[in-house]
């Protein structure tokens, strides 16, 4: 009988179901909302060179389509340019690649002109990475500069 009561008992005990919250997946964020801000530029030595700034605009054309565009603040310690994104699904690039594209002519702050030729720029755990080429073979004589060619390699912090 002792039993009995104890079965009896036990099933009549039933934990309160509590319900589960639901969350909704925090949305992974853009390279449109990461890459923008200000950079501390350094050389692959860790020396440091200049501080640089990204813009983003969006803005829909008359297609319909999304146009996105970084503006380039004090690029090289030199530039300021505009260049339009392509958000590709090219399976060879970075995650969170982006152009700065390849200009000509490109002013300096001393009007002289330049041509840029980048080869890779990515952003990945609040740096970016940059690889691009100057030369001023078109101009240096008008501009009566010495020729420069400069291939170029940096590393951006992002400040917050």
């Amino acid at each position: 009988m002792p039993a009995l009561v104890g079965i009896i008992l036990l099933s009549a005990c039933k934990k309160d179901k509590v319900p589960v919250p639901v969350t909704t997946p925090v949305p992974e964020p853009t390279k449109w909302e990461l890459i923008p801000g200000t950079y501390q530029m350094y050389d692959t030595l860790g020396n440091y060179m200049h501080d640089m700034s990204i813009q983003h605009w969006s803005a829909i054309n008359e297609n319909g389509d999304r146009k996105d565009t970084f503006q380039f603040t004090n690029f090289y310690g030199e530039f300021t340019f505009k260049n339009f994104q392509i958000d590709a699904n090219i399976t060879n690039l970075p995650k969170y690649f982006f152009y700065v594209g390849s200009h000509q002519p490109l002013y300096d702050q001393n009007n002289d002109r330049w041509q840029l030729w980048t080869y890779s720029a990515h952003y990945s755990n609040d740096s970016i990475y940059l690889s691009y080429k100057l030369h001023n073979i078109l101009y240096y004589i008008e501009d009566t500069r010495p020729y420069e060619s400069i291939e170029i390699k940096q590393i951006g912090v992002k400040q917050h």
